[in-house]
């Protein structure tokens, strides 16, 4: 666009706003509002594609003000925001751990007769997930009441999401329970759902039930992936006794399907089968990697820091 303006040719309303969609993807604000500046100057109309990706910026960098004053400038300015506005907003809530302002501007939405969607749905629950904590479960399961009396019973994306809050909290029972709620329905559970129910059985140590999940998994034909082994090798590492022999055979079945083995992955198989055997394993599989020098904790304590393992997937 840079270079449009300095061989005179005047970029137009589309040009800018596709600049200003490059910076919301790549969460940098302050070129996302230098460009608006820009288009405001030349007189162009702004419409809901230039704000909405303003405010993507601002809730990919995580600053929930920033946010709130380009939502609360776009309603001013008498351009009506859609869904996928009132998403990035609730989204920015949500990298926050703010739950209320994401409830708010869902509120918000509603008021302003935008129909809310799977993904403003998602959105919330995700503010929940990050809680980390009962309160947090409890909430993203009252959210899948309203998403699904709102129609969107069926997108499994939900459903995962407050798996993945259930998950978090190390709410075992309540993640089983959305799960078979999400199957009662006729919904096919994804990787990211699998994953995110074994999660707190794995803390657990309970490989009895990670392995029925993963009997679910091979019915539904859902290959496995470093995050769902993860947490089977951590279940066998934590368990009392630990079961080498099972984590063994997981890891070497894992690789002939081509999971990656992260260091998040080794560290638990060496939890589970013993450094000395981990080591041995990485010469014969994986070309002599290292075994991580720390291994993951398995306390309630540290959930934050075991679940961030997991979090690329969401």
């Amino acid at each position: 666009l840079q270079r449009m303006i300095e061989a005179g040719i005047k970029p137009d309303a589309v040009s800018y706003n596709s600049v200003l969609h490059a910076c919301g993807v790549r969460g940098n604000v302050e070129k996302a509002e230098r460009w608006l500046g820009e288009m405001r100057a030349q007189g162009l109309e702004m419409s809901v594609a230039t704000f909405t990706a303003v405010i993507d910026a601002c809730a990919k960098s995580g600053d929930v003000a920033r946010a709130e004053h380009w939502l609360e400038q776009m309603i001013n300015a008498g351009v009506t925001p859609n869904v996928v506005t009132f998403s990035a907003m609730i989204d920015a809530c949500a990298r926050t751990r703010n739950l209320q302002r994401a409830e708010y501007w869902h509120g918000r939405m509603v008021e302003h007769n935008v129909q809310p969607n799977a993904h403003s749905f998602s959105a919330v629950i995700n503010a929940c997930a990050k809680l980390a904590s009962e309160e947090g479960a409890e909430a993203a399961e009252r959210w899948l009441d309203r998403s699904e009396e709102a129609g969107f019973a069926s997108d499994v994306v939900v459903y995962s999401a407050v798996i993945d809050a259930c998950g978090k909290a190390n709410d075992a029972e309540r993640a089983l329970k959305t799960f078979n709620r999400m199957r009662a329905r006729g919904l096919t559970p994804h990787i990211v759902a699998y994953a995110a129910l074994a999660r707190p059985f794995a803390y657990r140590g309970d490989w009895i039930k990670i392995e029925s999940i993963a009997q679910l998994m091979a019915a539904d034909n859902i290959v496995t992936n470093e995050y769902f082994l993860y947490a089977q090798l951590l279940a066998y590492g934590v368990a009392r006794p630990r079961q080498p022999d099972r984590a063994e055979a997981a890891f070497r079945s894992a690789l002939q399907k081509g999971v990656r083995s992260n260091d998040h992955v080794v560290g638990a198989l060496a939890r589970a089968v013993g450094r000395a055997r981990c080591g041995e394993l990485m010469q014969e599989l994986c070309g002599g990697r290292e075994v991580p020098a720390h291994h993951m904790r398995t306390t309630r304590s540290s959930n934050r820091h075991r679940t961030a393992a997991a979090e690329g997937q969401q």
